[in-house]
């Protein structure tokens, strides 16, 4: 007798309910962007919200759809396009945004990544809305925590993707769909008689997430799933959540208030070295404007300033346009680093004496 072939569960589609409760961090909105390339993800947080947005009748938020074409491929111009006709067909406005300019031979990903977030951005603000959505699924959490482990991330980057992260001009980027698998997405859109685009940069094995995607039988049959990954992942989140609350309790207790940058009494190098680390990257962040902050360099500051209270001798040290001083009593201050003099050439006529 033959064995029946076992069957893979059915993929449901995402249903009502569940849309309402993923969707609820918007209600209270005027107005939101959602941002749409035409894949399966974002395909389907348009179709999601359309859907959503429909049911309430005409009350807020009004929902517009957005497009970037990065000018990289022929093809993305009728890609967005199709956007526009799918999103007219489901009653919402459309626009595509454009990338123009020189674009970069090197890192291009990362460039296109922040031009997209930029033109949302920008067109964000001209469309009075405070909330730009995306279609990111838990298997792009998943990626992005090996990514993140593979770069040497600290609790932080291991936490993955926020359901909100801010953007430039007080813009928000919301996440509905972290706790999602991609497949659901695909059903959704499969589910309403649509075909995603296929982005063939998404199989490019130049890039690294295409890389991991064909490893992910091996990583899998490893542990290395995207449940297990998603479980990591809410759990450094946890972790990084409780030290934060421990970062604030030590700061109010060790700085000085100043006129002149950021200023703490010598407990700072005391403290257990993740929490050192954390007050003096808040610091520079905070007098250079927010400017980002490689973690090994932060450590290496953190033990060079040790050190040198070690050793009773002071110190001063630059980065990320702040200046980083340690007194022989232990005491740091954190100014911002003042700007670099451009040599001047002298004019006819102007005596160098």
């Amino acid at each position: 007798m033959l064995k029946k072939s076992r069957q893979l569960p059915k993929v449901e589609p995402l249903g009502a309910d569940e849309v309402r409760a993923l969707l609820a961090p918007i209600e209270s909105e005027k107005h939101v962007l959602l941002a749409v390339s035409g894949g399966a993800d974002s395909l389907a947080l348009l179709i999601v919200t359309a859907r959503w947005a429909k049911e309430k009748h005409g009350a807020r938020p009004r929902v517009a759809v957005a497009s970037v074409d990065h000018g990289l491929r022929t093809e993305a111009a009728e890609e967005a396009a199709m956007v526009g006709r799918v999103a007219a067909n489901l009653g919402l406005s459309h626009v595509i945004l454009k990338w123009d300019g020189e674009k970069p031979t090197q890192g291009i990903q990362e460039a296109a990544r922040n031009a997209r977030y930029r033109l949302l951005s920008d067109h964000a603000k001209a469309l009075g809305a405070r909330v730009i959505l995306t279609g990111h699924h838990a298997d792009d959490q998943a990626e992005t925590v090996l990514l993140r482990l593979a770069a040497g991330s600290g609790l932080s980057g291991l936490a993955g993707m926020a359901s909100e992260t801010p953007l430039q001009g007080d813009h928000i980027l919301f996440r509905p769909f972290l706790a999602i698998s991609g497949v659901r997405l695909r059903a959704t859109v499969t589910a309403a008689g649509l075909s995603p685009i296929e982005d063939p940069s998404n199989v490019n094995q130049r890039f690294a997430r295409p890389r991991l995607r064909s490893a992910a039988d091996v990583l899998s049959r490893e542990g290395l799933d995207t449940a297990r990954l998603m479980r990591f992942a809410e759990r450094m989140r946890r972790a990084d959540e409780a030290l934060e609350a421990v970062v604030e309790d030590a700061e109010r207790a060790l700085r000085i208030p100043s006129t002149s940058g950021e200023r703490f009494t010598p407990g700072v190098l005391s403290r257990p070295p993740e929490i050192g680390i954390r007050l003096i990257g808040a610091a520079i962040r905070r007098v250079s404007n927010g400017a980002a902050l490689e973690l090994n360099r932060l450590e290496a500051l953190h033990a060079a300033l040790s050190d040198a209270l070690r050793a009773g001798k002071s110190l001063q040290r630059s980065l990320g346009g702040a200046i980083i001083a340690l007194d022989r009593q232990g005491g740091i201050t954190v100014s911002r680093e003042p700007p670099r003099r451009s040599r001047l050439s002298l004019g006819k006529g102007t005596s160098g004496a």
